[in-house]
């Protein structure tokens, strides 16, 4: 699967769980680097981005919020924020 165009795509060969995808789309609506800010910031967590879980999210959504922030404002990060934090928090089935 890839995204749109140029930085809102992934690369060649990445494969999204469910999970991941959703929150790959929710940081498109609010960077151009989705990607790049959801790899880096799983990363730090040791956390695979292409394969997230509930617990995964729930660890990495203020790492993501703060680039978020970093890269364009606080309030778009408060937005991911809040559109993440249901995401890690729900049941499934």
């Amino acid at each position: 699967m890839s995204g749109t165009f140029g930085f809102k795509s992934l690369p060649e060969g990445v494969v999204l769980n469910a999970l991941s995808q959703q929150v790959f789309e929710i940081l498109s609506q609010h960077t151009s680097f989705p990607w790049p800010v959801m790899q880096a910031q799983c990363r730090r967590e040791e956390v695979d981005p292409a394969n997230l879980t509930r617990a995964d999210l729930a660890r990495v959504i203020d790492n993501l919020a703060s680039a978020v922030a970093r890269f364009t404002s606080p309030e778009n990060a408060t937005k991911v924020a809040d559109a993440l934090r249901p995401l890690a928090l729900a049941r499934v089935g």
